[in-house]
């Protein structure tokens, strides 16, 4: 019944522990390994075996689950711990990112299953919560049900357990104190604070990856004209799948981020999240879409996928390897949803964070005039956007056909050129976002834009089949407090703030919604200024991680040196008595353990062939133990030192590699 009881305590919390994963195979898979571990017990006590050859299998078994080509073992096994704090939360249900929780739930249900005190379950089980919790920042069980659970099976396991086990009643009184305890421990969870969880992914540094990725831009034009080509499938709200944010422009390009880190990693994107998000997950298969860039909606804060990476600024994913059809994967991120009355007057940020995002290194005379009679009257940042994108749509026209291209030279034949030039006053999404893009920071707002997939209409099997002639790009502006804001320079009325609000600014801005006047006569523009090329960011170290993860199993390992040196030393001061304690020890640790009934002379012969020592020192510790007066022979000790050795020479290498960490001893009276 005391097994039965410590293997539902150490379940009920292995199975909260996978709240830390996706869906709900890793509960199974951490409720078998505490099936496992208590199944290995009693192989253990037939065999009498060392429990080390079962911590090697364990750790064998997890560095073949997780093993990566050229990396040695012990490295595998350091980076089970940060793979999995740099992972989305909650964690992929992958192989590889479930091993480090499996190998914890197996490695508590063995000790607990191994101890005979009523206290291991309640250690194994405090244990695997606090994991629970760290995992998940205090979000896996908010209103301490787990909690309760765990504190009623530990109270009635002390009290039927033990009561049963010494055939006495339980006292009436008991019950009341049960209902105590739980009341208390509910009051306990009720008062502590639940604000600024403690973030163990903080400690962890997540690896940053230099992936040489191109802006997909360029293939709008492509998509265009494969329209009715299907590139991929989704379930989920109608929200705008984002392909990448491109924040970075020199004059002649957009230009893709080029670090990536792991999804759900500790880290601050340039530009904080608005105080209105709303959270979004779609269920995504992939037609022709083809590149590497994964279709996401908002700020990705979790994804199926093993290996995806994300730009922490854009919320940009990237597979490290080409996408192929029939790839599907469930993703959930979160898109800024501010009101349209938030937005009036809003601010923009004017600090080193934001000046990627306004920057335009050479910027010609022609579109920066251009841009501040956009947005003459206008007074506040939201009137701005709304203007320069009334300014950039009036008078022109998509066309499919138009040359590509985001430069300055580019940019001004679409929004100056004469009347038949190629690329005048028309063009694809890319000269409607780029350009509104550029005038927006030309007058202080920062911008970027991104490439992606407005919504479609849902099929009536609930999936909405995204086209080629669906793909387009559209510019955003940052509003601080609020975050990323999309326009829509091609029609006015895609995602973003609604018309109606747009047209109350129009109405009071009756004057931009001309056309600006052209500047008939612009200087040259200067030569661009070619920013360097960012420097890829060292590997990330782990040093900290690493350090802590092999001082795990050092504090065990230097416990029970610790508590064997003390028993070896008390048992030497003892005299022969403690002697011949000593090669009990041995014998036990040689697999050889005698039964308690056996005299220590007829122990000596049975193991004088490999120790010969063992026979006078058994006649030492006879005559000690029972003669008429006590004696103290100091030859005693050295008689079974030399014991010692030859039981440790006849004894397989395993036995002798864990020789003087083996607990057993500790526990033999």
């Amino acid at each position: 019944m005391r097994l039965a009881w410590s293997a539902l305590v150490v379940l009920v919390a292995a199975v909260h522990l996978g709240a830390g994963w996706q869906g709900v195979v890793p509960r199974l898979v951490f409720a078998g390994a505490v099936l496992v571990a208590f199944a290995c017990l009693p192989v253990i006590r037939r065999a009498k075996v060392s429990v080390v050859p079962v911590l090697g299998f364990a750790l064998t078994g997890a560095y073949l689950v997780a093993r990566s080509d050229g990396t040695a073992p012990v490295s595998v096994l350091l980076d089970l711990l940060p793979r999995l704090l740099s992972a989305a939360r909650p964690a992929p249900a992958t192989p590889t990112l479930l091993v480090p929780g499996a190998l914890l739930v197996f490695l508590v249900a063995l000790g607990v299953a191994m101890a005979r005190s009523l206290f291991a379950p309640v250690l194994g089980a405090a244990v695997l919560y606090t994991a629970t919790a760290l995992l998940t920042t205090g979000r896996a069980d908010p209103h301490g049900v787990v909690a309760l659970a765990l504190v009623l099976l530990v109270v009635l396991g002390w009290l039927l357990v033990d009561r049963r086990e010494s055939g006495r009643p339980i006292p009436v009184g008991r019950p009341a104190a049960v209902l105590g305890v739980l009341g208390a421990v509910t009051l306990t969870a009720s008062v502590l604070p639940a604000a600024q969880a403690f973030e163990p992914r903080e400690l962890v540094r997540p690896p940053i990856s230099n992936v040489a990725v191109t802006s997909p831009l360029p293939r709008l034009a492509f998509w265009a004209g494969i329209g009715d080509t299907e590139l991929l499938r989704v379930r989920g709200p109608e929200r705008p799948l984002r392909l990448v944010a491109l924040g970075d422009y020199n004059g002649a390009t957009w230009r893709a981020a080029s670090l990536y880190g792991p999804i759900g990693a500790v880290a601050e994107p340039d530009l904080p999240p608005g105080a209105r998000v709303a959270e979004s997950t779609i269920d995504v298969t992939v037609g022709a879409l083809g590149g590497t860039w994964l279709p996401a909606v908002g700020r990705p804060t979790a994804v199926s996928l093993d290996g995806a990476a994300v730009d922490t600024d854009s919320g940009s994913l990237v597979l490290p390897g080409e996408l192929s059809a029939g790839l599907r994967y469930e993703m959930s991120g979160t898109v800024d949803t501010p009101d349209d009355q938030d937005l009036v007057k809003a601010s923009v940020p004017t600090g080193s964070a934001a000046r990627r995002y306004v920057a335009l290194p050479g910027l010609p005379f022609s579109l920066a005039e251009y841009a501040r009679k956009s947005v003459a009257g206008a007074k506040t940042p939201y009137e701005q956007a709304v203007a320069i994108e009334q300014v950039v749509r009036l008078g022109r026209k998509p066309d499919v056909e138009a040359p590509v291209g985001s430069s300055y030279a580019r940019l001004e034949t679409f929004l100056f050129g004469a009347e038949g030039q190629s690329g005048a006053n028309a063009g694809t999404a890319e000269q409607f976002a780029s350009a509104f893009a550029v005038l927006g920071r030309a007058v202080g707002l920062p911008t970027r834009v991104v490439v992606g997939f407005q919504p479609v209409p849902e099929g009536p099997d609930g999936v909405r089949v995204v086209r080629g002639s669906d793909a387009t790009a559209w510019p955003e502006v940052y509003f601080s407090g609020w975050g990323w804001v999309p326009f829509d320079p091609v029609s006015g009325t895609g995602s973003g703030p609604s018309p109606a609000s747009k047209r109350e600014v129009l109405d009071r801005l009756a004057s931009v919604t001309a056309t600006p006047t052209t500047p008939q006569s612009a200087p040259p523009p200067p030569p661009l200024v070619q920013p360097a090329a960012p420097v890829a960011a060292p590997p990330a170290e782990q040093t900290g991680a690493r350090l802590l993860l092999l001082a795990i199993p050092l504090v065990p390992l230097a416990l029970l040196l610790s508590l064997r040196g003390g028993r070896r030393l008390r048992l030497r001061r003892a005299g022969a008595p403690g002697a011949w304690a000593y090669v009990l020890d041995s014998l036990q640790l040689a697999g050889r353990t005698p039964r308690r009934d056996r005299a220590a002379p007829d122990i000596a012969r049975d193991v004088a062939a490999v120790a010969p020592a063992a026979v006078p020192l058994a006649e030492l510790a006879d005559r000690a133990a029972f003669g008429p007066t006590p004696t103290r022979d100091p030859e005693a000790w050295k008689l079974a030192v030399e014991v010692r050795k030859g039981l440790r020479r006849v004894v397989p290498w395993y036995r002798r590699l864990f020789w003087s960490v083996d607990p057993r001893p500790l526990r033999r009276r």
